[in-house]
């Protein structure tokens, strides 16, 4: 199969894009002929096993620029949406407050304050979607959330006021709410207690109890049990912001069984802390390593081997422990960039070394663009709306990327891959299974979160290693510590060969 085959026209902007639990992308965005319309929105489900159709999936809401974590039973919880503001005829109205309240009256409010569920299991494209009532009392738009140990979604940050944001900035939501997996209910917003919080911070679980919060270019650390924040703060060296508008992306490295330190990395963003359309992005990563007894131990960010000047890039956390590194620009900021990066990069953390794929993108993917794991191995890129974000409002058509591709890391050249013949649906933590393969050759055995994206931010995604306790015909396996280790949901299942080949990805429910 040539690169070029790689293709797959859809009639969606995957300006958000997940993996489900059956194996299938779900994209959704707002109407890309009626962006700023909050009661209209689009969603399209592909499977890569038939890649040349996509069923459609009945979105009554404009969930652009929400925020997103995939719940236990696999449902992906949306929060947020497009506002009041950009639709053409209201921004007086809305500035001054009144659209706002007239909507709220009405029971009308714009979807910013909706909070959705996606379910893969139900088939019934009206009643995949759930808008659950009630919704956020204050608004979020770019939001970010992250699912918790106890299998319940944090939920922080966005503007409350897109038309004051907009005009002023600032605005924040500075409040934290905490989504019930089980009986859907939203928490009471309590102060998060991050003043410089802005939109669409970087959040990872933490083995141990503590949540890695990154802002601009400072980061802090949350004891999720106390719900408050430990003293310090660390910042990064170079200075500029990684997060929107001039996002870079930002992953934990794969954690082993016994670790005593997790290590996070930001790759790409940009040189300014407010950048504008001329700013250089960055091309100096930069890696936190951080105690898990003791997070504020840390010796602070430090400077790793450069890569290739990015912002807008997606980060994908591959079966074999490498990072790909795909999309974005050179400059500029989030909806005004220019000079697409097409090249996609490999980060080895053992080596800390950087490798170029021979095949470069398709497609340009700039802002709006996403990427993530597919259960094969393969990396789905999709999205962008372009350079230009005012002028692809007046010309979607010409601006709006609707065609998907697929990025084959190295492994899948080789003929050979090994098969997981036999594996567990559900584990428990810290529990021993058994994975039957067709390999006497297995290495390693990793654990990759089925993993949701957004606007550069994956709010899903972390790989483990898992020790391999017995290694014969039959490999015995230890599960994840807990739910600190391993947020309860649905994880791809791979078994790595002694030459670093992975299998195809078997899916597992974790924390049952």
């Amino acid at each position: 199969m040539s690169h070029h085959s790689h293709l797959h026209k859809l009639n969606t902007v995957a300006v958000h894009l997940g993996l489900l639990k059956n194996g299938k992308a779900l994209l959704f965005s707002g109407s890309h002929k009626k962006l700023w319309d909050w009661t209209k929105g689009e969603a399209n489900i592909w499977n890569p096993n038939n890649p040349d159709h996509h069923e459609n999936s009945n979105l009554k809401r404009n969930l652009f620029c929400s925020g997103h974590c995939f719940l236990p039973d696999g449902r992906l919880l949306v929060v947020g949406g497009q506002s009041t503001f950009n639709y053409p005829h209201v921004i007086f109205g809305t500035v001054i407050g009144v659209l706002p309240l007239v909507l709220k009256i009405l029971g009308k409010e714009a979807a910013d304050h909706d909070i959705h569920t996606f379910d893969p299991d139900e088939s019934d494209p009206n009643l995949q979607w759930t808008r659950h009532s009630p919704g956020m009392s204050k608004a979020r738009w770019y939001p970010t959330c992250v699912t918790l140990p106890d299998g319940n979604a944090l939920i922080v940050s966005g503007t409350w006021s897109h038309g004051y944001h907009a005009l002023f900035g600032g605005f924040m939501n500075k409040s934290y709410q905490i989504f019930d997996s089980t009986t859907n209910i939203l928490s009471e917003p309590k102060s998060f207690g991050f003043e410089h919080i802005h939109m669409y911070p970087y959040l990872h679980v933490l083995p141990g109890n503590h949540l890695f919060v990154h802002s601009d270019k400072t980061t802090k650390f949350w004891d999720i049990s106390q719900k408050q924040f430990l003293s310090g703060e660390f910042v990064t060296s170079t200075g500029g912001t990684r997060t929107y508008p001039g996002m870079g992306t930002c992953v934990m490295l794969p954690l082993n069984h016994d670790d005593q330190v997790a290590k996070i990395m930001v790759i790409g963003g940009s040189t300014v802390m407010k950048p504008g359309k001329e700013d250089d992005a960055t091309s100096i990563p930069e890696m936190l390593t951080i105690p898990l007894n003791d997070p504020t131990n840390s010796a602070g960010w430090q400077e790793k081997p450069h890569h290739l000047k990015r912002f807008l890039c997606d980060s994908v956390l591959l079966p074999d422990g490498k990072i790909l590194v795909t999309n974005g620009a050179e400059k500029g900021t989030a909806d005004s960039n220019q000079i697409a990066v097409m090249k996609i990069e490999l980060f080895d953390p053992e080596t800390e070394t950087w490798q170029e794929l021979a095949n470069p993108l398709e497609k340009p993917r700039l802002y709006h663009g996403t990427a993530i794991l597919l259960s094969d191995g393969s990396v789905l890129a999709a999205g962008s709306t372009g350079h230009d974000f005012t002028r692809a409002i007046f010309r979607p058509d010409q601006h709006f990327e609707q065609e998907i591709e697929i990025i084959e890391p190295p492994y899948m050249a080789s003929n050979t891959r090994p098969q997981i013949t036999n594996s567990p649906n559900s584990m428990q933590y810290d529990t021993q299974y058994e994975i039957a393969t067709d390999s006497t050759n297995i290495t390693k055995v990793s654990l990759i979160r089925m993993s949701s994206t957004t606007h550069n931010n994956n709010m899903d995604q972390r790989c483990l290693f898992l020790n391999i306790v017995e290694n014969s015909a039959t490999l015995k396996i230890q599960s994840p510590k807990n739910g600190s280790w391993a947020p309860p949901g649905y994880y791809l299942l791979f078994v790595i060969d002694n030459n670093g080949i992975p299998s195809v990805g078997k899916p597992v429910r974790i924390g049952t």
